[in-house]
């Protein structure tokens, strides 16, 4: 009676062990944007390299002309999509570098050219007075 009762002890403790990651689903971590780029560039250079392996096997004779087509245009368009990503990403991490320096132009026409304080436009320096 003991034994039977630590059984079914133990068994509800894996069952729970097992069942809390459950109910929280699935982990979904987006990327960062630079692994993002990364990932868009190998899908790129890889769907290059296949272009040039299936050009290789129409020119040894591996692969018929009607094959060759249909899969040349399968990776072109595989290749552009991630062309397409990439150009966006890159895009889009741009914009934020001009933004960080303009908000750093900006901060440093508020200092005080003299002791380098904040101050507010148009007013003189709280610290030296200039």
């Amino acid at each position: 009676m003991i034994q039977a009762l630590l059984i079914a002890t133990l068994a509800l403790a894996v069952l729970a062990w097992v069942a809390v990651p459950l109910r929280r689903g699935p982990k979904v971590d987006e990327p960062l944007p630079s692994l993002q780029l990364e990932e868009a560039d190998a899908r790129k250079r890889a769907a290059l390299m296949g272009i040039v392996d299936i050009e290789t096997e129409r020119d040894t004779g591996k692969l018929s002309e009607g094959d060759f087509v249909a899969l040349r245009s399968a990776y072109e368009t595989q290749a552009l999509i991630a062309l397409r990503e990439a150009d966006a990403l890159r895009d889009s991490t741009y914009d934020d570098d001009e933004l960080e320096h303009e908000i750093a132009a900006i901060r440093e026409r508020l200092r005080c050219p003299n002791c380098g304080a904040a101050r507010r436009p148009g007013e003189s320096c709280e610290q030296c007075g200039s």
